[in-house]
C-alpha cells in the first residue's frame, strides 16, 4: 500500500489462481467537493467516454445501495447503465466490493439467447475490498463478434435463501474488427498506453478503456493521474464508489 495526495489509497496486486484474476484494490476517502477538484486537476487531460448508442435501454444489474444487513458488502459493477462495447474476445469484467468477505461469489455470463449460462463459476474465497476483474478466457470462453451478453457476479449471503443474494453486472457486446475499422475506431491489436485509453473511451469501447486503465495503474509509476482518469470515467457513467 502506498499513500497519495487527497487521501486516495490504492494497493495493486496481481494473483493468478485457476480461472481468476484479481486486478486492483481501490478505496477512496474523498469527499464530493474535493473529488471534483481532484478530477479537474490540470496536470493531465481526462478521457471522454462517448456511448455508441444515445438512447440504449438500461442494462446495469444491481444498484448503488448497500445490503440491508450489517457486514454485507456493497457490490458495484464498473459498467454504464446501457449496453457497453468491446472489440476483444476476452475483455475484463470488473466490479467493486466494499468490504472483505468470505461468502461464496459466482460469476455468470449469459448470451443473447438466454437459455442457459455459457459461464457459471465460483470465484476463490476470501475476497478483498476493492476492484476485482475476471476474463472469460480464463474459463475457456471467448465472446463472439456481433453478440451481446449479460454478465453478473453474485455474492451468496445465505445458500438457503437466494433472495438475500447481492447481484451486480451489466451487458457487453463485441464489435467486429471490420466495423470498428470502418468507423475509425481502434480495430487492430492496440498496446495498452495512455493514448489507447483516450481512443477507446472516445470510440465508446468502455470495457477496453477500463481494462487498460487498470492495467496501467498496476504497472506505471505515475499512478495519481491514472487514478484520476479512472475516477473520471466511472463518474461519467454514473458509477460512484463509496467515499
Amino acid at each position: 500500500m502506498y499513500y497519495l495526495k487527497l487521501t486516495l489509497f490504492v494497493v495493486v496486486a496481481m494473483t493468478w489462481p485457476i480461472s481468476w484474476r484479481s486486478a486492483v484494490w481501490f478505496s477512496s476517502t474523498l469527499q464530493d467537493a474535493r473529488a471534483a477538484d481532484f478530477v479537474n486537476a490540470p496536470d493531465s487531460p481526462m478521457p471522454l467516454y462517448k456511448p455508441r448508442k444515445a438512447h440504449a435501454p438500461r442494462a446495469r444489474i444491481g444498484g448503488q445501495s448497500r445490503g440491508a444487513e450489517s457486514g454485507v458488502p456493497l457490490l458495484i459493477a464498473l459498467v454504464p447503465d446501457h449496453v457497453a462495447f468491446t472489440i476483444k474476445g476476452d475483455p475484463s469484467l470488473c466490479w467493486y466490493l466494499s468490504l472483505p468477505t468470505t461468502h461464496a461469489m459466482t460469476v455468470t455470463v449469459v448470451d443473447s439467447r438466454g437459455i442457459r449460462p455459457i459461464l457459471e463459476r465460483t470465484l476463490p474465497s476470501p475476497l478483498h475490498t476493492g476492484i476485482h476483474c475476471t476474463r472469460p478466457r480464463e474459463y475457456g470462453i471467448e465472446l463472439k463478434e456481433q453478440e451481446s451478453y449479460r454478465w453478473f457476479v453474485t455474492l451468496v449471503v445465505d445458500p438457503d435463501e437466494p433472495s438475500r443474494d447481492i447481484v451486480a453486472g451489466g451487458t457487453i457486446e463485441r464489435l467486429p474488427y471490420s466495423e470498428a475499422c470502418s468507423l475509425g475506431m481502434p480495430c487492430t491489436w492496440t498496446s495498452c498506453d495512455r493514448d489507447a485509453i483516450y481512443r477507446y473511451s472516445e470510440s465508446g469501447l468502455w470495457y477496453d478503456a477500463i481494462a487498460c486503465l487498470l492495467e496501467l495503474i498496476t504497472h506505471e509509476e505515475d499512478k495519481p493521474s491514472l487514478e484520476r482518469m479512472l475516477h473520471h470515467l466511472l463518474k461519467q457513467s454514473g458509477v460512484y464508489l463509496p467515499t
